[in-house]
């Protein structure tokens, strides 16, 4: 019975700790984004009071927000994996910052643009361009201290 027991535990471990492992960081995300638009809500129109214009993710998990040049936000950010709330088969990753920035959700890269979708179904779409790459901007803050 210890045995059976132990053995089960294992299992479950293993299965654990390869989930885990499985739910590396994208590099697709990390880069300098910017703003192109915000859609959706309940009236789905586009949103016109932007409290960025454009986003900086690095691969050692910072996340800073500009507006106008200037730095409005500095703070870490981690990545989770979920259901998502459109289509409850599917799993996704969703990005939380870790201080007051409102912004939140399950990402998608594509043809060079980010997606980041609020996790509810009336939520905003922020909607990005890739203006720098990973490299780029590993290369340019790689002197930086926190």
């Amino acid at each position: 019975m210890k045995k059976i027991i132990l053995a089960s535990y294992l299992l479950i471990s293993l299965g654990s700790v390869n989930d885990v492992l499985s739910q590396s960081m994208p590099d697709s995300l990390f880069g300098g984004w910017k703003l192109i638009r915000i859609n959706g809500g309940i009236a789905g129109y586009g949103h016109s009071n932007y409290s960025h214009d454009a986003i900086v993710l690095t691969s050692d998990c910072k996340f800073r927000a500009y507006l106008k040049d200037s730095l409005k936000s500095l703070s870490n950010f981690h990545l989770r994996k979920s259901k998502s709330v459109y289509i409850s088969t599917d799993s996704v990753y969703n990005i939380h910052i870790e201080d007051k920035f409102p912004l939140w959700g399950s990402f998608t890269v594509s043809n060079k643009k980010l997606y980041i979708r609020d996790n509810m179904i009336d939520g905003f779409t922020h909607v990005y361009q890739r203006i720098y790459t990973k490299q780029q901007i590993d290369d340019h803050f790689k002197n930086t201290t926190y």
